[in-house]
């Protein structure tokens, strides 16, 4: 059988014109896709910077109306706030309106006092805790009343002159009466370590120089705990925290933990005025301003609560424009007029948002909410 020889394919070397054309077309190819897939990665890119420093620019503060008007007194319970009309009580929740209520007294003369757990409504003569039955008189005239959790603190003045701070339960029994001889009382609260506790701030004035005594309270154990006595300066301002009591003085910042009420170290802040506390971080956070200064430079002072006070401080320049300045959890708020500046407490600026309308004024309610005021009514507005 004949077999059929076929052609003899020619020898074609590799580096000849034919591959190289060919091999010149495909990197061309190549090339253009790089080219087209870089030029797509610089749009994208572009595109999110735009985005992003539009939406900077654009950002806006909400503010949602509350029915006070500025002309009403209000009182800040942590969760709300309490405002009153003519003969009635209001009561505002700051995250939940259906816990919202009015509290009619048919009185004018109606002062208030609450706290997360309990309101109170008083006046000189007689007081009433929101929710129960009968009204609690007094003896002599009260002054002032602050609510815990399961007690109230009523500072009330007797006929001679002398005060007093009495303990009761809501429903009226007397735990206690502290008197305080040759002082007058300044300040009280509730705080809550393992007991509730009452502080009470008394100043003497009969000594050389002032001194300043803060006495501590267990309603557990219905006995006084412990003395704090600061002498050659005032004291300003006590924050506190669960594991100590921050005194804030003329020139100094003093710690004492709440066992014995030990003092621990003291830092100096001579020149300075405690603006602000916050410890929402789980770092106590002080901001500062120069004493009797214009309010454009403060200082963040971040404290150890440790045997030593570690500080770290950041000074800032504010807005020129008349400004709010709050440290919110691990934040510094700045409101003037028209917006809201946040910073690290590095001081550094993270965004700038712009307020629905002007404001008048901004306080701080928790360490997220503020409370503005604008064309005389109150706003809610969320700090970060």
């Amino acid at each position: 059988m004949a077999t059929q020889q076929g052609g003899q394919r020619p020898y074609a070397p590799v580096n000849s014109a034919g591959s190289q054309h060919r091999r010149k077309k495909k990197k061309k190819k190549n090339n253009t896709l790089l080219f087209s897939m870089i030029t797509l990665g610089v749009l994208g890119i572009a595109l999110v910077i735009f985005q992003f420093v539009f939406n900077k620019q654009a950002a806006t503060v909400s503010m949602t109306i509350t029915p006070i008007s500025t002309t009403s007194t209000y009182i800040n319970t942590g969760d709300g706030l309490l405002y009153q009309t003519d003969g009635q009580i209001h009561f505002y929740h700051l995250t939940d309106s259906k816990k919202n209520y009015t509290y009619g007294t048919g009185a004018s003369d109606i002062r208030m006092s609450g706290s997360e757990s309990m309101t109170v409504v008083f006046n000189k003569a007689q007081l009433q805790v929101v929710g129960e039955k009968i009204p609690i008189t007094i003896t002599g005239a009260i002054e002032e009343v602050e609510c815990g959790t399961g007690y109230l603190a009523v500072m009330r003045q007797a006929e001679d002159g002398s005060e007093s701070v009495s303990i009761l339960t809501r429903s009226g029994e007397q735990v206690n009466d502290l008197t305080f001889p040759g002082q007058c009382i300044i300040d009280f609260g509730f705080y809550t370590t393992a007991n509730e506790m009452l502080w009470i701030e008394t100043l003497n004035v009969s000594t050389g120089t002032p001194m300043t005594t803060i006495s501590t309270y267990d309603l557990k154990k219905k006995e006084v705990t412990g003395k704090i006595n600061v002498q050659n300066q005032l004291v300003n301002d006590i924050f506190i925290t669960p594991s100590s009591m921050f005194v804030v003085c003329t020139n100094q910042i003093i710690r004492y933990i709440h066992e014995g009420n030990k003092e621990i170290y003291r830092t100096m802040i001579y020149g300075y005025e405690v603006l602000d506390f916050s410890y929402a971080s789980g770092t106590p956070t002080f901001l500062l301003t120069t004493r009797g200064g214009d309010f454009h430079t403060v200082r963040i002072l971040t404290l150890a609560e440790d045997s030593a006070p570690a500080p770290v401080e950041t000074t800032l320049q504010l807005p020129t424009e008349g400004v709010s300045a709050f440290i919110m959890g691990s934040k510094l708020a700045v409101a003037s007029r028209e917006q809201l500046f946040t910073y690290t407490i590095k001081g550094k600026l993270s965004s700038t948002a712009t307020f629905e309308q002007s404001i008048d004024n901004a306080v701080k309610l928790t360490d997220s909410k503020l409370l503005l005021s604008s064309n005389g009514m109150y706003y809610l507005a969320n700090a970060n």
